[in-house]
């Protein structure tokens, strides 16, 4: 890896130079170069639900009620994505309760994330850019070509570097759970034209693989790559709880971590995650090992480093 003084020359030599990769000018480029990388299919080479369609729950015929789902509520109105469909298409480009969204899930880095897809006054709409940084993928935004986090949803290269879409909470459930959340909320239906057998994942045999595929800025090896978490934020302070750990303790603990008191709960049947956390407390899902990149300094609870 790069030191950080040739990371510096590298990016700001990029970006001078109207670097483009893939199609995409990295001008204005706010991320160290070597972490930026190709992820296999090309710009759009898997393709965004640009026009969702969708059903009442008790007519989707193509979700199991154990079936996880990412649960999206706003202005009074929900929806529920199933992750079988999503991890083919990555990208929703929706709107709820007239507020523009954009619903993701990367497959690799095992993260839910939703936006309002509106910056510097206006409104976007995205796809896949088949580029990837610290082992997330990037969406662009087809009105500036503009690269974004699908973590945090920063612009990290193009005309609108810098902008931050604001977050949406999300929530990965099994269909049954949501639903006990919001009885009505509407499911999205297979897109169209179905030319996909959504029945079986491409990623099974990546999900049990102790592997990190792409370069990341922080590894710990102490669990498996792909061991599953629900993580905090909390004044700056970032904590992990691995699936396996809560529940070794029974399936569900609270905690209080820098003055907040959490719920976390797991399904090991479902390998999801119920947490219930105060107002303002950052809340996310991933793989260990893209946890660990995007907070280097997280501890685990459970761990030696555990205090409040």
């Amino acid at each position: 890896m790069l030191r950080a003084p040739c990371a510096l020359i590298l990016l700001v030599a990029g970006a001078a130079l109207g670097e483009e990769l893939q199609g995409f000018d990295l001008a204005g480029l706010r991320v160290p170069r070597e972490l930026l990388v190709e992820g296999g299919p090309g710009r759009e080479g898997i393709k965004a639900v640009d026009e969702p369609r969708f059903a009442a729950p008790e007519e989707a015929h193509w979700v199991a009620p154990d079936s996880p789902v990412l649960g999206v509520a706003l202005g009074g109105q929900a929806r529920a994505y199933p992750v079988h469909l999503l991890e083919w298409h990555q990208v929703v480009n929706d709107e709820l309760a007239s507020a523009p969204l954009v619903v993701t899930f990367d497959p690799i880095a095992g993260a839910p994330r939703a936006f309002r897809r509106e910056a510097a006054g206006r409104r976007l709409d995205f796809g896949v850019s088949g580029l990837l940084y610290n082992s997330n993928f990037l969406l662009f935004d087809r009105p500036t070509g503009s690269l974004w986090s699908q973590w945090n949803g920063q612009a990290v290269a193009g005309p609108l570097a810098g902008q931050t879409l604001s977050p949406v909470e999300v929530r990965q459930e099994v269909f049954a759970a949501w639903l006990e959340r919001h009885p009505g909320a509407a499911v999205l239906e297979r897109p169209l034209p179905q030319q996909i057998d959504y029945r079986h994942s491409p990623f099974k045999a990546y999900w049990v693989a102790d592997r990190i595929p792409f370069p990341v800025k922080a590894e710990d090896r102490s669990y498996h790559a792909k061991e599953v978490v629900v993580g905090v934020v909390v004044r700056g302070r970032a904590r992990a709880y691995l699936g396996s750990r809560v529940a070794s303790r029974g399936g569900g603990v609270e905690d209080e971590f820098q003055g907040a008191k959490l719920r976390i709960a797991y399904d090991t049947n479902s390998s999801t995650f119920r947490w219930e956390v105060p107002e303002g407390v950052e809340v996310g899902e991933a793989y260990w090992f893209a946890w660990k990149a995007w907070h280097p300094d997280t501890d685990v609870w459970g761990g030696e480093a555990d205090a409040p």
